[in-house]
């Protein structure tokens, strides 16, 4: 591992305030392709942010989001093979990640969390995703407690906020929607 200057370490912390404040833009938004699309960015910051603090295990679970928020994003990835496919590829990544690195129960959290997100942003829309991604944040949060991480706990009980925030407002747009339709 490396040791950064201090003036390296302001800008590798910048990039994860970014990374934050990009990230509960996404979660607050009520249309999922922005969701996906800022999360999708906030995802490909944090990698970066936690590549450079020496984090292989955070860098490698924030590049398989990257895959996720990626690739879920086309109409092609939710319909034929793929959609069986790319969610269990996901998945198993994650269960690889974990019994590679998992020492704690609460990085088996984020273990779940991770296998979650990787069904529901290819499954769920609208409600549902803020639902899984509202348990998935909760089960994040167990491995930010665990590990006494300021940032991490803070990010994750603001986000949580938000999303919960936001579902009125999301239930009023589905419930529109299906009243359309």
């Amino acid at each position: 591992m490396f040791e950064l200057s201090h003036q390296a370490l302001f800008w590798v912390q910048a990039i994860g305030f970014v990374s934050m404040a990009i990230g509960w833009w996404a979660n607050a938004q009520s249309c999922d392709a922005k969701l996906v699309s800022g999360n999708l960015l906030a995802s490909s910051l944090t990698a970066v942010h936690l590549g450079l603090l020496g984090s292989t295990l955070g860098m490698m679970n924030q590049l398989l989001n990257i895959g996720r928020f990626g690739s879920c994003r086309s109409e092609k990835a939710r319909s034929g093979w793929r959609i069986t496919l790319l969610p269990l590829l996901f998945s198993a990544l994650a269960l690889i990640q974990g019994f590679i690195w998992a020492e704690h129960w609460s990085e088996w959290c984020a273990v779940a969390a991770a296998v979650l997100m990787s069904y529901a942003l290819f499954y769920c829309s609208s409600l549902r995703l803020r639902y899984a991604m509202l348990l998935s944040n909760i089960l994040n949060l167990m491995l930010s407690v665990h590990l006494l991480s300021w940032s991490g706990i803070a990010y994750q009980l603001i986000t949580i906020a938000i999303i919960l925030k936001g579902l009125p407002a999301v239930k009023q747009q589905s419930y529109a929607l299906d009243s359309t339709a």
